[in-house]
């Protein structure tokens, strides 16, 4: 049944939008769009409030990029959904003081992975969110940066 669903779900994002199908195996191409008012940070935002759990691996996390998910973690926290968050030292750009915000979540396990050396990066950019037996998952270029998830064009 599932691989009907996704089989379908591809042929209708990718070969011919009048195909039938469940729109929960459709692929999306997500991007902030601001002449449309669409930010990935609202489909993210919107994801965390729907998921039983979240995994999320991003190369850089600043204070900017947090901010505007603060009550929306605070939400998942008090609801007992875990997630975990995976970051990098790499070019020692994500800030200190977000680390630290993330960490004081009971339900979030930050971990950071710390590079030999400034020639091997650690660049990853992804997010998943599982709800029942349904993982969404997002890749490609938004860090938990700011202009990442609300204007550059990620």
């Amino acid at each position: 049944m599932n691989y009907q669903n996704i089989q379908s779900g591809l042929s209708t994002a990718f070969l011919d939008k009048n195909i039938s199908s469940n729109v929960l195996y459709r692929p999306q191409f997500i991007s902030n769009d601001y002449k449309n008012g669409r930010k990935v940070l609202s489909t993210i935002e919107d994801e965390l409030l729907h998921c039983d759990s979240f995994l999320i691996s991003v190369a850089f996390i600043t204070m900017g990029g947090i901010t505007p998910l603060l009550q929306t973690l605070r939400t998942l926290e008090d609801k007992g959904i875990k997630g975990k968050i995976l970051t990098t030292d790499y070019l020692a750009f994500s800030d200190p003081k977000a680390l630290d915000k993330l960490a004081t979540f009971s339900n979030i396990e930050l971990k950071m992975y710390l590079v030999p050396d400034s020639k091997n990066g650690f660049h990853t950019k992804g997010y998943i969110f599982q709800s029942n037996e349904i993982y969404k998952i997002l890749i490609g270029s938004s860090n938990m940066t700011n202009t990442a998830l609300t204007t550059n064009r990620e």
